[in-house]
């Protein structure tokens, strides 16, 4: 009986071990935490990195970048998003490379000056403030020139912010140093330190903002509620000054999400705010048997709003051409093979074994 007892238990846990690899081996990943150090910060800063489905794949394609802030809260459904719309054959956005930033004392990083109570209807936050100056130099010195060395990167990079997020991607638009094309800014803290970031975007009147993009984003007015009047109205505000279009080659778009609140508008807001920087992309690949420029011209549309040069990544036009071998025209299949070589002079057509 004791070694029937000991056989059962020997099984039950090879069973086991099993049963855990197996998991493990057909886990679902979304992506990594590294730990990067930072002098200008004084600390090691966690970074969440999600790379495409085809990375790897193709060595030569190059992706654009996703800058995420608060990404404790938000990496994870940003690049289920991602995923989706970048998926081929009807992506309507590019593959692309997200790095989210996780907070270490987010009132220090996010806030463009230091907080003055009695101006900030009196609230008092227990840590420091104003550091948004220090952050840009690790997000422009440190982080974006680490992760373009690491990583397959194209130079088109977008910034996501909410809240003090938001007015801190507000605020880099027109002090970073570092190129960043497109900015995603949901329900900013635009009340803070008396509006200073209204002032700062009136101050810099006329300004060329060379193509850049900015889809900004609020909640309904169910959510204008006493204790959020100045927070509501300080957004309304600062839209109804950009509307004025005071700056010239900016991309401004404004959404407003009834049934949405502080919390949950940049869900929605990422979606849309993705589709709208790269608005056109998106090509019905059965129209192109009758205009195999189709994809060429809608990129070209796209680069020209984007003041950037797009190319359809390898991995689509792949999708694509299979799709057109079906369609048994073999001029269209020549045309887009050459279109595919014009971008990548190394691709090489596949053949079936």
């Amino acid at each position: 009986m004791l070694k029937k007892t000991s056989l059962y238990l020997a099984l039950g846990v090879l069973i086991m071990q099993i049963s855990i690899h197996t998991f493990a081996d057909n886990s679902i990943r979304i992506g990594e935490t590294q730990n990067i150090s930072s002098a200008i910060l004084n600390e090691k800063r966690p970074i969440q990195i999600y790379l495409p489905a085809t990375y790897g794949k193709y060595p030569k394609q190059k992706y654009p970048v996703i800058y995420l802030l608060d990404s404790e809260t938000n990496f994870h459904y940003l690049t289920g998003i991602v995923e989706k719309l970048s998926k081929s054959p009807y992506p309507s956005i590019p593959e692309m490379v997200v790095v989210g930033i996780v907070n270490t004392d987010r009132a220090r990083d996010l806030t463009p000056t230091k907080q003055k109570p009695e101006i900030n209807e009196g609230r008092v936050i227990e840590s420091e403030t104003g550091g948004n100056v220090a952050f840009f130099k690790f997000l422009e010195s440190e982080l974006m020139p680490d992760i373009e060395k690491k990583y397959s990167t194209n130079g088109l990079n977008i910034l996501i912010g909410h809240s003090f997020g938001g007015i801190t991607a507000l605020n880099h638009m027109l002090n970073g140093q570092q190129n960043i094309q497109a900015y995603i800014v949901h329900d900013p803290s635009i009340w803070w330190d008396d509006e200073i970031m209204l002032k700062r975007f009136k101050e810099a009147n006329n300004q060329d903002f060379q193509h850049k993009t900015l889809f900004l984003t609020q909640v309904g007015a169910s959510e204008n509620t006493d204790s959020l009047d100045n927070h509501y109205k300080g957004i309304k505000k600062f839209n109804q000054y950009l509307s004025q279009q005071p700056f010239t080659q900016l991309n401004y778009k404004y959404v407003q999400y009834e049934g949405e609140d502080h919390g949950t508008v940049p869900m929605k807001g990422n979606l849309d705010g993705l589709r709208y920087i790269f608005e056109g992309m998106r090509v019905n690949i059965k129209a192109i048997p009758e205009n195999p420029n189709l994809i060429k011209q809608h990129y070209a549309q796209v680069s020209q709003n984007l003041g950037f040069e797009i190319q359809p990544s390898e991995a689509y036009l792949d999708r694509v051409l299979d799709y057109l071998k079906r369609s048994n025209n073999p001029k269209v299949i020549q045309q887009f093979q050459d279109y595919i070589l014009s971008i990548y002079p190394q691709w090489r057509v596949k053949t079936s074994s």
